[in-house]
């Protein structure tokens, strides 16, 4: 997963931004969750932010990341007795038993194969279960630099409403940093419209929901269908 890998540079500082970003994804995600459910799979976990809301609602979560260093922090730092983390690539981690739920987050735009990996998470879907993908979207596959550090420079105002002047201060520096910047160098994005598109093939009849920077995929597999 090339791209990936980079997290491992700066996984403390990726963690904390990741907590002062605004928590969109996570209360739209608790508002898509079943009541209550079996084997969940968190496919590029990161440091677990979303493991953690998903672990209050399934019995026994997998949650899977590339990184070590992210998984350290979630091992650390959002633990329970109901989560299994992994460092693996996504790619070669399998599971016969299936999972009533795989959720995955802004990670695919890392893999090179995108066709190869939706089919391998959709796989991974007990019949009956659900799949909620969700990654980000630009109207450029890779957008120049100057386009991240200008959006760093509007967000200031918000931030600071929103978190405080530190933590703003922090998170312009993190956001304009070298580091963080060539990670972002290595992303390619797909539009809205071509998430849809190439999303609808493989998930027929999905349904999608815009979540500012990123959109998102909810789809039931067929009681009988087993790929």
């Amino acid at each position: 997963m090339p791209g990936s890998q980079s997290f491992d540079r700066f996984a403390a500082d990726y963690d904390r931004f990741a907590a002062l970003e605004p928590p969109r994804v996570l209360h739209w995600l608790a508002t898509e969750l079943p009541g209550q459910g079996g084997r969940a799979l968190d496919a590029g976990c990161g440091s677990g932010r979303h493991t953690q809301l998903l672990a209050r609602q399934f019995d026994n979560i997998v949650a899977v990341d590339i990184s070590e260093p992210l998984i350290d922090i979630a091992r650390r730092q959002r633990s329970a007795p109901n989560i299994r983390y992994l460092a693996a690539d996504l790619m070669a981690f399998t599971d016969s038993a299936g999972f009533d739920l795989v959720f995955s987050s802004t990670t695919l735009h890392h893999v090179p194969d995108l066709d190869a990996a939706l089919l391998h998470l959709r796989s991974l879907v007990r019949p009956g279960g659900i799949a909620i993908v969700i990654d980000n979207v630009a109207s450029r596959p890779t957008p120049p630099r100057w386009v991240h550090v200008l959006g760093a420079v509007r967000g200031i105002p918000g931030d600071v409403t929103r978190v405080g002047v530190r933590q703003a201060r922090w998170l312009f520096q993190f956001r304009t940093s070298a580091a963080w910047l060539d990670h972002l160098a290595s992303d390619r994005y797909l539009s809205r419209q071509a998430f849809e598109r190439g999303y609808a093939t493989l998930f027929p009849g999905a349904r999608f929901a815009s979540l500012g920077y990123a959109h998102a995929l909810v789809w039931e597999k067929a009681g009988g269908d087993r790929d």
